[in-house]
């Protein structure tokens, strides 16, 4: 039987991989991305040409009025993914307020509302997923600015949180933390400096290669698997022995 899965940040990078890693016969793939239709497009002909029903969303995360609409406008789902981020490398010392204000909304608030409007439809049925993705900078304490570290550690309590609430309704809800992956909005932010941030992390790795974003591709088959209705609460590194849990 098919699923109707949201994917928040899907126009390219882990939630894009994610994406056509799901795409299959049967599925419907909601995918969401901001003020970037072509980019997600080209995300959505690759999940049709595997035989997936593809349809884009637009919505501004920041904003929760928007947030709200883009769980009425996804409908019911059975699988949530929370992928879209925030990135912030601003220091601690000059982290202006609105700077931490809106990398939480993105990276919190989002995730949560999402999650409050469309686990209803889950619980009715019986069954749901929801998984959160976040980031081993949370033991770590770096690369990342504090912002983007607090808010992926505030994600991981969320996930904990949701998981004993909804558990009951036959939904599981983990997060999986992605580790040194090297994406389009991380190269970015580094502004040429990627290189920098990212060797020294792939040299301490046990296995020390490079992670794409197509190393967690069966990992989240996994965890929206009929198979894993008894793992939740879970955060699960898929980072190439980056740490150890």
């Amino acid at each position: 039987m098919g699923h109707r899965i949201l994917i928040t940040g899907a126009r390219r990078g882990i939630g894009a991989a994610l994406a056509v890693g799901l795409a299959r016969p049967g599925h419907t793939l909601l995918l969401h991305h901001l003020a970037a239709a072509a980019e997600a497009e080209t995300v959505a002909r690759l999940c049709r040409d595997l035989g997936a029903t593809a349809e884009l969303l637009e919505a501004d995360l920041a904003d929760p009025a928007a947030v709200h609409a883009l769980a009425d406008r996804s409908g019911p789902v059975d699988v949530l993914v929370n992928n879209a981020a925030r990135a912030s490398n601003v220091d601690f010392g000059v982290l202006p307020l609105d700077e931490w204000q809106s990398t939480f909304a993105v990276n919190v608030t989002a995730p949560m509302l999402l999650a409050q409007s469309l686990s209803a439809g889950m619980a009715a049925r019986g069954w749901g997923r929801i998984v959160n993705v976040v980031s081993p900078t949370v033991r770590m304490g770096g690369p990342s600015g504090p912002a983007y570290v607090a808010s992926k550690a505030a994600l991981i309590g969320l996930t904990r949180s949701l998981a004993r609430s909804l558990g009951p309704s036959g939904i599981t809800v983990n997060a999986l933390s992605p580790g040194a992956i090297r994406t389009e909005g991380e190269a970015e932010l580094a502004a040429g400096r990627d290189a920098e941030t990212h060797a020294p992390l792939v040299a301490t790795q046990a296995i020390p290669r490079p992670l794409v974003p197509e190393d967690l591709v069966a990992t989240i088959r996994l965890l929206i698997s009929d198979g894993a209705g008894a793992l939740t609460g879970q955060v699960i590194e898929v980072g190439g022995g980056l740490i150890f849990r």
